[in-house]
C-alpha cells in the first residue's frame, strides 16, 4: 500500500498471499458524552469500535477543506492535491476544541490499500490508510482527530496538501474519493479556551506539507529551524509508517536468512529516534500497524486493524532541551528509524514519517536561558538469538532490545528557575518460530513492545508530573499447508493490542486515564491444485475499544463480524451505569 512508485507491488511474504486520543493534557471542562457512530448489523464496508471525538454542545464554526465531488477530493491519480487553507471567518480563536473530520469512499472493484495524509502549513493534521474494496462491496468510513493542539497554526491562512496516491486504471479500478473539514468550537466561560501550544512547526520543509520517506538505518527526516527564544516547553509528535520492504517489518529475519525465506532483513526490530543537532534527544516505538491488504485482506473485512485507518502519533517530551533551542541559533531536529543491526543491508526498506514540533512560550519573557545536562543514553543494542534444527526445517529468531534515555535541563523563566526531567525506556521482543518443509510453511510471531515515559518539572512555587505507559503487542500465526492432491490452504490468526495509561498531576489538578484497543481476526485462504484462489473460509473477527478516566468519562465498544459482515455490537462493558455506560462529562484526549 506504499504511497510511492512501487504502490502496485507487494513483497511476497514466505508463500503468503497479498491480494490485489495524542495530547499533552485532557481539557478539564465539561463536554458532550463519548459516543461511537451507529454500526448496523450486516455492515460489510467498514466497522470500527472507535469513538467520535467528544465535543461541547455548541455549534461549531466549520471550514470545508475539500469535497468528494471536487478535483481535490478525487484521488484517481498519483499526485499531491494542494489547496489553500483559510481560518473560519468571524470565528477567531482561541477555541475550546478543534476537530478534524474526514469521510472516504472506495468504489467496488480492485484496489490496494493506500496511505492518506493531510498537512496544513507543513504540519501534519491527519495520517492513516484506506480500506480495500471488493467486487461487491464499496467501503465508506469516517475518521476524526482532535487537533486542538494545532490551534496556533490553524488561526492563520496557509498552503495545504492532501495526498492519497492511487494507481487507477482498468486493472486497479477502485476509485477513491473523500471530503474533509475542520470544526472549531468557540470558547466561552462554560467551555474555556484550551491550553494549546503557541507555536506549531512541521518537520517537512514543504510549505504546504508532504510525505517524507526515510530509509531504515539511512538518512533521517531533518529540518533546521530558527525558533522563538522564549519557549519553556517543547514536544514532538511522531508518526513512523512502515513502507515497501519494511511494510511487514515485524516478520523480518536476520540478513543471513532473509533471502532464503523471501523475507525482509535487519531482524524484526525497529525504533524511531529523535535528535537535536545530531545529539540523541528522544526515542519512540514503532507501532505495529497492519494495513487492510496485510497478509490476508479478508482478515480486515469489515473490521480493520488497530488504528489502521487513523494513526495515533507518539509524543516525545523535549522540554529539557528548551535552553538549547532558545539560544538564538538555528537547530536541526531530525527523525530516523533504526534496526540496530550493524550487518543490515537496506533493500528498499523505508518509512513514511511525520513530525510536528509543539512549543509553549513564556509570555513573561523574551529570552529563556538555562542549561542542558549531558544526556544519559544506553543506546540501541538489540540482540538476536537464532536456533535451527539439524535438517534446517525449523528456525527460531528471538530479538530483544531495551533502550533508556534520560534528559535533564534547567530554564530561567519569568516564574523562576524550572528544572525539567524526561525519562524514557523502550522494551521490545520479537520471537518467531518458522517451520519450512516441502508441504508446509508456518510462521508464528509473538511480539511485545512497551514504552515507559515520565516527565517532571519543578519551579519555586510548585511542580508537575506526567507518566505514560504505552504498549502495542502483536501475535500472529500464518500456516500454509499443501494437501496430497496439490490443493492448499493458508490459515492466519492475528491479535493486535494497544494500551496507553497516563497519570498527570500539577497546577491543573490530578488526571489519570486508560485507553485500550484490540483486533482479533482469523481467516483461511483456499487454493486448488493449480494454485487458483477459490475463496476464503472461516472468516471472523472482533475488535474492542475502551477508555476510562478519573473524571468519570468512560467509553466501551466491541464489534464482531463473520463472513465479512458485522454480527454484533456491544456497548458499555466495564463502564457501569448510564446509556452504554457513557457519562455526560467526558473528554478522552488521546
Amino acid at each position: 500500500m506504499q504511497p510511492n512508485s512501487n504502490a502496485n507491488r507487494r513483497r511476497p511474504l514466505a508463500l503468503l498471499i497479498a491480494c490485489a486520543l495524542a495530547g499533552i493534557a485532557a481539557t478539564a471542562t465539561a463536554s458532550a458524552g463519548v459516543v461511537g457512530p451507529p454500526i448496523p448489523i450486516g455492515q460489510k464496508g467498514v466497522a470500527t469500535p472507535d469513538p467520535l471525538v467528544p465535543v461541547p454542545p455548541v455549534r461549531p464554526c466549520v471550514v470545508k477543506l475539500y469535497t468528494a465531488t471536487s478535483a481535490t477530493g478525487t484521488f484517481n491519480d498519483y499526485a499531491n492535491h494542494p489547496f489553500n487553507y483559510t481560518p473560519p471567518a468571524n470565528c477567531p480563536g482561541p477555541w475550546n476544541k478543534v476537530v478534524f473530520k474526514a469521510d472516504f469512499s472506495v468504489s467496488k472493484g480492485r484496489q490496494f490499500d493506500r496511505t492518506a495524509a493531510l498537512w496544513i502549513g507543513g504540519a501534519n493534521v491527519f495520517f492513516g490508510t484506506t480500506q480495500e474494496p471488493s467486487s461487491k462491496v464499496s467501503p465508506r468510513w469516517h475518521v476524526e482527530r482532535d487537533v486542538t493542539d494545532l490551534s496556533a497554526l490553524l488561526g492563520v491562512a496557509h498552503p495545504a496538501n492532501v495526498a492519497l496516491y492511487n494507481i487507477y486504471n482498468a486493472t486497479y479500478n477502485g476509485s477513491i474519493t473523500g471530503s474533509a473539514e475542520l470544526d472549531f468550537y468557540p470558547a466561552s466561560s462554560t467551555y474555556p479556551a484550551a491550553k494549546a501550544p503557541d507555536v506549531v512547526v512541521g518537520l517537512t520543509s514543504d510549505p504546504a506539507g508532504s510525505y517524507a520517506y526515510i530509509d531504515t538505518d539511512g538518512n533521517p527526516l531533518a529540518r533546521t529551524l530558527s525558533l522563538p527564544a522564549n519557549a519553556e516547553r517543547a514536544y514532538l509528535d511522531v508518526i513512523a509508517q512502515a513502507q515497501s520492504g519494511d511494510e511487514f517489518w515485524y516478520t523480518c529475519a536476520p540478513d543471513a536468512f532473509a533471502a532464503s525465506l523471501n523475507s525482509c532483513g535487519g531482524t524484526a526490530f525497529r525504533e524511531t529516534q529523535v535528535t537535536i543537532d545530531g545529539q540523541e534527544a528522544g526515542i519512540a516505538p514503532v507501532s505495529a500497524w497492519i494495513f487492510t491488504g496485510g497478509i490476508d485482506p479478508y482478515l480486515w473485512r469489515p473490521i480493520p486493524g488497530v488504528q489502521t485507518l487513523n494513526f495515533v502519533p507518539f509524543r516525545v517530551d523535549l522540554t529539557p532541551f528548551v535552553a538549547l533551542l532558545d539560544n538564538g541559533q538555528p537547530h536541526t531536529i531530525a527523525l530516523r528509524v533504526v534496526t540496530g543491526d550493524s550487518t543490515f543491508q537496506n533493500a528498499g526498506q523505508y518509512f513514511a514519517t511525520a513530525g510536528n514540533l509543539l512549543l509553549y512560550l513564556d509570555h513573561g519573557s523574551t529570552q529563556v536561558t538555562g542549561s542542558v545536562q549531558p544526556v544519559i543514553d544506553t543506546g540501541v543494542h538489540p540482540a538476536t538469538t537464532t536456533t535451527q534444527s539439524p535438517d534446517q526445517t525449523q528456525l527460531t529468531f528471538d530479538t530483544v532490545s531495551r533502550h533508556s534515555l534520560l534528559a535533564i535541563g534547567t530554564a530561567n523563566t519569568s516564574h523562576g528557575v524550572v528544572k525539567s526531567r524526561a525519562a524514557q525506556t523502550l522494551a521490545f521482543e520479537n520471537k518467531q518460530n518458522i517451520l519450512n518443509t516441502a508441504t508446509q510453511f508456518e510462521q508464528t510471531i509473538n511480539q511485545t513492545s512497551t514504552a515507559s515515559y515520565s516527565s517532571s518539572s519543578s519551579w519555586p512555587s510548585g511542580s508537575s508530573y506526567d507518566a505514560r505507559n504505552w504498549s502495542f503487542p502483536l501475535s500472529m500465526d500464518i500456516n500454509y499447508v499443501v494437501a496430497g492432491d496439490g490443493s492448499a490452504t493458508q490459515t492466519t490468526t492475528a491479535n493486535q493490542g494497544y494500551t496507553r495509561v497516563q497519570i498527570r498531576n500539577g497546577p491543573d489538578g490530578y488526571f489519570s486515564s486508560t485507553r485500550s484497543q484490540s483486533a482479533n481476526p482469523t481467516d483461511t485462504l483456499n487454493f486448488d491444485s493449480n494454485g487458483n484462489f477459490t475463496g476464503p473460509s472461516g472468516q471472523g473477527s472482533s475488535s474492542s475499544y475502551f477508555f476510562k478516566d478519573n473524571a468519570g468519562a468512560c467509553y466501551s465498544r466491541t464489534v464482531s463480524a463473520a463472513s465479512g459482515a458485522v454480527t454484533a455490537v456491544s456497548n458499555g462493558a466495564g463502564c457501569g451505569s448510564g446509556p452504554a455506560g457513557i457519562p455526560a462529562q467526558a473528554n478522552p484526549r488521546h
